[in-house]
């Protein structure tokens, strides 16, 4: 089931929405994170007009989103001049799976634009091989994005590395949408799991994302780029941070993670 298909499900249900997920989009037991994050966006995006952008997202997952039907419920908390902020919970099984703010805000004139650093030097897509989907491994989502590694590598490497450099995109023929790129900067392991020399399972527990850009007009197969560090770990969590870069190199996002690892 695409990425683009599973949005579509959406439909009305009482005051909320419900949708389906397939089993094809699991990361272990539960839904891959960045579905469950698109999915809780798209709730609060039909209550809020489309002039105001993606500002912020933050996702703390509750429980695990099972395959199947889900049930997603939205409100606005508050609609100011420029800003809208709107909050959405996702149900799975009758229990909450993620709870979401959204802040979206229409632009407004600052003497102030400051970009996020970025790394020079780091190899080109069309310099690097895209692995198998059969011999990623892992999680049955993944099959569902492609990967080209500039700096960093698989998970249970054993790697000293604390950093990574990703080639992403959709294996989905449909045009980008913000939700797309919500689901997307999620889509790289844990950057604490090349580290690891031995399998061992992780969860995200609190997810921070933050749109710099809105530019959607790249096609569906175009390769972005993901920079992520692992910026603290320790008693059995890591924190890690993410730049994403758009096809045309510019910063598109930047996120901030909390992982429980078990082991």
């Amino acid at each position: 089931m695409l990425f683009s298909q599973t949005l579509a499900s959406m439909r009305p249900l009482g005051s909320g929405w419900q949708a389906d997920i397939g089993a094809d989009w699991s990361q272990g037991r539960a839904t891959f994170g960045g579905m469950v994050a698109a999915l809780g966006n798209e709730a609060m995006r039909r209550l809020v007009p489309a002039d105001r952008a993606l500002r912020g997202l933050d996702t703390t997952f509750v429980g695990p989103a099972l395959a199947g039907e889900v049930r997603i419920d939205a409100e606005i908390l508050r609609v100011g001049k420029a800003v809208t902020i709107a909050s959405a919970r996702v149900w799975s099984d009758g229990k909450i799976a993620a709870t979401l703010t959204g802040i979206y805000g229409a632009p407004r004139a600052t003497a102030i634009s400051i970009t996020p650093h970025t790394s020079s030097g780091v190899r080109r897509v069309d310099e690097l091989p895209e692995p198998d989907a059969g011999a990623m491994g892992g999680p049955s989502f993944l099959q569902h994005f492609g990967f080209r590694w500039a700096e960093g590598t698989r998970p249970f490497t054993g790697t000293s590395l604390r950093t990574s450099k990703t080639y992403v995109r959709h294996k989905d023929p449909a045009p980008i949408r913000e939700s797309h790129v919500v689901a997307l900067i999620d889509c790289i392991p844990s950057v604490i799991l090349q580290l690891m020399s031995t399998v061992v399972p992780s969860s995200s527990l609190t997810w921070t994302l933050q749109f710099l850009r809105h530019d959607y007009s790249f096609a569906p197969d175009a390769w972005w780029r993901i920079d992520a560090e692992v910026n603290s770990a320790g008693n059995g969590y890591s924190c890690e941070s993410c730049l994403l870069l758009d096809p045309a190199g510019a910063p598109a996002a930047v996120s901030r993670q909390m992982v429980a690892v078990f082991g």
